[in-house]
């Protein structure tokens, strides 16, 4: 049985393009125009993953987003031409498990597709721990000493890559690749410059002692 894929785009034109590229990828497409027929469809279907634009008449593709991580591990992806480091960070705070940008690649498009259900099927991901830091992948949980705080997927991600190289100097560019999946674009700096003071204002005063800046190179988790 094919993966259910809910396509949630307003421009026609632009809604028959993603539903041609991935049913002829081999996907099952559902396609409406707006957020709340899309979050009418979630509650009564089942879709192996949500494939959204973010500008849509009424509640916004970010509004159905947080609706949908509220009540389901449904991944969602986000396809729109709002591409500032400020909007891709808004798009993974609200949930989402990949990011593309318009105008894109159709092959990318299904590469990047095909990638996320590999992931949302892989079962739950091991404890990574440094310390009195524990992160559970799976639940997008962090946890210190008794406190728990969640975090998106792209910061999981971003924490990830620097608990696996505790003590070394991460360059940007790798950290960017890790936590959104993707080359980093010129942006790509602040985005991560951004994700991280954002993920310090999460975790608390603590997190500066964790998520150490070296200038000019990129950031350093030390051994706790």
């Amino acid at each position: 049985m094919p993966d259910r894929i809910l396509v949630v785009e307003d421009e026609p034109q632009m809604l028959d393009i993603v539903e041609y590229i991935l049913s002829g990828a081999g996907f099952e497409c559902v396609t409406v125009a707006d957020a709340e027929r899309a979050w009418s469809r979630c509650r009564a279907e089942y879709f192996d993953l949500v494939v959204c634009d973010i500008m849509l008449p009424g509640a916004s593709g970010l509004t159905l987003c947080r609706r949908i991580r509220a009540q389901a591990p449904t991944p969602v992806c986000f396809l729109s031409a709002k591409g500032s480091a400020e909007e891709r960070v808004a798009g993974f705070e609200a949930g989402a498990d990949d990011y593309i940008v318009k105008p894109f690649n159709a092959r990318e498009l299904v590469m990047r597709v095909q990638a996320i259900l590999r992931r949302s099927r892989s079962g739950p991901e091991p404890a990574v721990e440094n310390g009195a830091l524990r992160l559970l992948p799976g639940a997008n949980t962090v946890i210190l000493g008794q406190r728990r705080v969640l975090v998106s997927d792209a910061e999981m991600r971003l924490l990830e890559e620097l608990a696996r190289h505790v003590g070394e100097c991460v360059a940007w560019r790798d950290l960017v690749a890790a936590a959104w999946l993707t080359e980093a674009p010129e942006t790509g700096k602040e985005m991560l410059k951004t994700t991280i003071h954002r993920l310090r204002g999460k975790l608390g005063d603590w997190t500066p002692g964790v998520i150490v800046a070296i200038r000019g190179r990129g950031y350093l988790m030390p051994r706790l």
